[in-house]
């Protein structure tokens, strides 16, 4: 394995297993986690971790390489892990994707023969990209081809590690995974319906004896089931760790109640959150209970273990978002310059709106042209607040307050815009939509402000489910 800028390739180094956690509480940088599979279509799978996702598109990375897919007669799992984790490089994220991923890539006889002949099943390619840190730091690619899987010419792999080098360089990260991903298709081929060999034998033998089919049929039945329960146990014993640690840290670092404006958006969202942490954590320390011992473990108790360490995580990025924001020492902080640039954003939005055909009937129109004006103004005083020194007037939590009510009052003008334009039948393009729409907007945008209002949204949630359990 070597960096994407080094001048001259070098042997990459054979992976190394991923560490097992222990079943005590461990602390974050002792977490090993592998993404599991996040987008799917025909032989292309696309695994990306928590970090990653906001660097990548990933429906743009499927929908690019789909037409290269026809080269190779492969499937081709990418796993993408960005920088700090407690993985190796790249090299080590392939390796994690095998074992513990939920892919089919692993081969069937790696314990006896994966030293000498790979891990890699027949007729697969998994490839390992390790995005940096920091802008600027090189990115790492590791390429593990199947047993039957052969470079069409000299020098395959140097192409594939080399392939998105440039767009690397530049920060340009999904399109440097699509060129990954295509040279990866195009430089390496597998023998056409290589995967489907096994059944055309199945096939065979059922012309010449049902019987066989069916115990064939029913063997394969089992080790497909007995494969899956094994990865959910594997996934079981991760979550039973997880769940506690990511208890311990909610109920340590909880929402700040800031003293200022007790009755502010800031307050009543710290309040909500602080309110469902105590149960959401019994929960997920009793699902970890249950299943501390190991065992099977059913698709539906995966599912709630799954769920209940979302919730968890959710929450625990927005109490540390309010902690961040509610800091005395703002200085150049990223996360303020983030949720303004978010509104900016989706002023701009508005703008478009505006500029849709037929849009002049509107009633919403005065005030939509008002509020661009007025947040906008506002916008830059906050923008000089974030570059001032700490002698201004005016507090964190006040300046928070402020975005959050006009974050409320361009979604609610959003809003009113989206239900006249669709009474008048006016078309609006689906991105824009579901800019404008207030939960496609929180799928879209990844800004402290957003993150908070998912959070807030969920602890609703999560209180009426609360009381429907309690009733």
């Amino acid at each position: 394995m070597s960096p994407l800028n080094a001048p001259v390739a070098q042997p990459a180094p054979a992976p190394v297993y991923p560490t097992t956690e222990s079943s005590a509480p461990a602390k974050d940088n002792e977490s090993v986690l592998i993404p599991l599979i996040s987008a799917h279509e025909d032989n292309f799978y696309l695994a990306v971790s928590d970090a990653a996702q906001a660097s990548v598109d990933q429906q743009g990375i499927v929908d690019q390489v789909r037409e290269s897919m026809g080269a190779t007669h492969a499937k081709i799992l990418v796993g993408v892990d960005k920088k700090p984790n407690n993985l190796k490089g790249a090299a080590q994220l392939v390796r994690g994707l095998l074992l513990f991923g939920d892919s089919d890539a692993l081969s069937d006889d790696w314990l006896e023969h994966g030293k000498d002949r790979g891990y890699v099943g027949k007729g697969w390619i998994v490839v390992g990209v390790m995005l940096p840190e920091r802008a600027g730091a090189p990115t790492e690619v590791f390429v593990d081809p199947g047993r039957n899987v052969r470079a069409k010419a000299e020098g395959a792999t140097e192409r594939i590690h080399r392939a998105g080098q440039q767009y690397f360089d530049s920060q340009k990260y999904t399109q440097g995974i699509i060129e990954v991903s295509k040279a990866s298709a195009t430089q390496l081929q597998a023998p056409k319906k290589a995967m489907f060999r096994s059944w055309q034998g199945v096939g065979i033998l059922a012309l010449l004896v049902l019987g066989g089919v069916l115990v064939v049929f029913i063997m394969h039945r089992r080790k497909v089931r007995a494969k899956a329960a094994n990865k959910r146990a594997q996934r079981g014993a991760q979550l039973v760790d997880l769940l506690r640690h990511r208890a311990f840290r909610l109920e340590k670092y909880r929402a700040p109640l800031p003293a200022g404006e007790p009755n502010g958006p800031t307050r009543r969202a710290s309040e909500s959150i602080n309110a469902v942490i105590p149960a959401l954590n019994a929960r997920a320390l009793l699902l970890a209970q249950n299943y501390q011992d190991g065992g099977p473990l059913s698709v539906e108790e995966l599912a709630r273990m799954e769920a209940s360490l979302a919730d968890q995580e959710l929450l625990i990025a927005a109490t540390k978002a309010l902690n961040t924001l509610l800091e005395a020492k703002r200085g150049q902080s990223a996360d303020w310059k983030a949720i303004v640039l978010t509104h900016r954003e989706r002023l701009e939005d508005t703008a478009q709106f505006l500029n849709l055909d037929s849009v002049g009937q509107l009633h919403c129109l005065p005030q939509l042209r008002t509020m661009i004006i007025e947040h906008t103004n506002r916008l830059d005083e906050i923008q000089h607040w974030v570059q001032a020194d700490a002698s201004r007037q005016q507090s964190p939590v006040q300046v928070l307050g402020q975005l959050w009510q006009m974050r409320a009052e361009l979604q609610q003008n959003h809003s009113a815009a989206l239900t006249q334009a669709r009474e008048a039948r006016l078309e609006v393009v689906g991105s824009l939509r579901q800019r404008m729409d207030a939960h496609g907007a929180r799928q879209v945008f990844t800004d402290p402000l957003t993150s908070l209002d998912v959070a807030l949204v969920r602890a609703q949630m999560l209180k009426s489910e609360n009381r429907q359990v309690s009733s």
